[in-house]
């Protein structure tokens, strides 16, 4: 038994020793591994074979065009263009002359630089020191052959470097746009070729913002065009219009000086978009639509620049295709009762409803929240509270079926009512006979709803039964 032991316990050293020789040997191994690895990184980066830090100016050549870039303070400018340049696009390419290293000289002298590609070179980058000719791509791809000077050293430098050099406008044009938040407009217009223009806007001091932004502590935007005066609620805007706003970029150029913007329909947009949050704008027309096998995109001119580029038109449709209920609830007038002292109905019959603050039938403040306790006369009778709620709720809650487009009014209104608010504005709306079922509304000058007849009757007879 004694002997079992003694065996079991040397066993045990013996594996002890040898799990240490295993981790000694490990991390010898893995150190080896590192320190080989670091430097194959180091060969890898080759021969430094152009160092020239301060580059003020470069011509690069090549069969996008001749271009000359001269630098003033920060800032690169392209000789002849007043247009905006992509400043890292510029930056990468004079980069090339400050600091190019090569992985392999091919031939230290070579006799015949056609095989290279480097007898007629895909571009010629140079500075007042240093001239570099771009040859052909090695079988790989991986590499292009290069030569410095006009001498017959030809390189391998790595292709990620050097694909700059086969640049052209497109490449170093300025694609940005900036970016709009959606939860921040404050303005957005589209003014249409062939149908009613649309302007929505934030106003603080309108009546109508500061009522919704009172009632439910949001803020909301002011329809101008069609119809004047309608809540526009931000979250209908991004479930519609504004709904591919985060995507709205450039795709590519296509003249950077254009002459006849007939050819790419920009001479008569098919429509001008507009938008604005609190730090950003942005300005798109749309030209002409080219339809493609997978997506079609559009001709555009962003924020006022000379430039004419594509635009995927999934981007712009839902601008294009926009129309009055993407942007509005549907209720012709929507007012807080205390925003109102009085309301005339002119028709048929004609009705006055007049908001009088009365001994303690006043405002009152409850809960920090503004409570109206007028009395309600119409046609100068008292009305009963409750009785005037429900009929205020009909009045507020005349809603549009459908908009017409190009309508022109004639004849005369056969109802005509009148909001008079708190801060003496007044908002008129008349309604003009169209059929059997609807009247064609006109509000604010402007826009022509199609409200139904059963829902004006049912106002009307409303008061009717109020004043008997």
């Amino acid at each position: 038994m004694k002997r079992k032991l003694t065996f079991l316990g040397v066993a045990i050293i013996a594996l002890i020793a040898l799990t240490s020789a295993y981790f000694l040997l490990s991390n010898k191994k893995s150190n080896q591994e590192d320190d080989n690895f670091s430097e194959i990184s180091m060969d890898d980066l080759g021969e430094q074979i152009l160092n020239n830090k301060d580059i003020k100016s470069f011509n690069l050549k090549n069969a996008n065009g001749n271009f000359t870039f001269t630098k003033n303070k920060d800032s690169w400018s392209l000789d002849g263009y007043n247009n905006s340049f992509d400043a890292t696009a510029i930056n990468n390419i004079a980069s090339v002359l400050s600091s190019l290293y090569s992985n392999q000289v091919v031939e230290e002298n070579a006799s015949d630089l056609s095989k290279y590609g480097l007898s007629n070179p895909l571009a010629v980058l140079s500075s007042k020191d240093n001239t570099l000719n771009l040859g052909s791509k090695s079988v790989d791809g991986k590499y292009y052959y290069v030569t410095l000077n006009n001498e017959n050293k030809v390189y391998l430098v790595q292709e990620s470097r050097l694909a700059c050099l086969e640049y052209g406008f497109n490449d170093i044009i300025n694609k940005s746009l900036p970016k709009i938040d959606s939860n921040s407009i404050q303005e957005l217009s589209i003014e249409y070729k062939n149908k009613d223009d649309i302007k929505i806007k934030y106003d603080k001091d309108n009546q109508f913002a500061r009522e919704y932004s009172d009632k439910n502590g949001l803020a909301t935007l002011i329809m101008e065009k069609p119809v004047a005066n309608m809540l526009v609620y931000p979250y209908n805007l991004q479930a519609a219009v504004l709904k591919n706003l985060s995507v709205l970029n450039v795709l590519d150029l296509i003249d950077i000086n254009p002459t006849n913007l007939a050819q790419y329909g920009l001479n008569e947009p098919e429509c001008k978009i507009f938008i604005s949050d609190t730090e950003n704008s942005i300005s798109v027309n749309v030209g002409s639509y080219v339809p493609e096998t997978d997506n079609g995109y559009v001709y555009v001119m962003v924020n006022n620049r000379p430039e004419v580029f594509t635009m995927d038109y999934r981007t712009v449709q839902p601008f294009i295709e926009a129309s009055l209920p993407d942007f509005v609830e549907k209720f012709i007038t929507l007012y807080q009762r205390s925003k109102v002292n009085q309301i005339t109905i002119s028709g048929t019959s004609n009705y006055t409803i007049d908001f009088k603050a009365e001994s303690e039938n006043d405002f009152r403040d409850i809960d920090g929240v503004k409570k109206d306790y007028r009395n309600t006369y119409i046609n100068n009778k008292l009305i009963d509270k409750e009785t005037f709620t429900d009929l205020y709720e009909l009045l507020v809650g005349i809603s549009f079926d459908n908009i017409l487009n190009n309508y022109k009014f004639t004849n005369s209104p056969e109802l005509t009512i009148t909001y008079t608010l708190s801060d003496g504005s007044k908002d008129e709306t008349k309604y003009y006979n169209y059929d059997d079922s609807f009247y064609v509304v006109n509000k604010g000058n402007s826009g022509a709803m199609l409200v139904s007849k059963q829902t004006i009757r049912r106002v009307l007879t409303s008061l009717e039964d109020a004043i008997k």
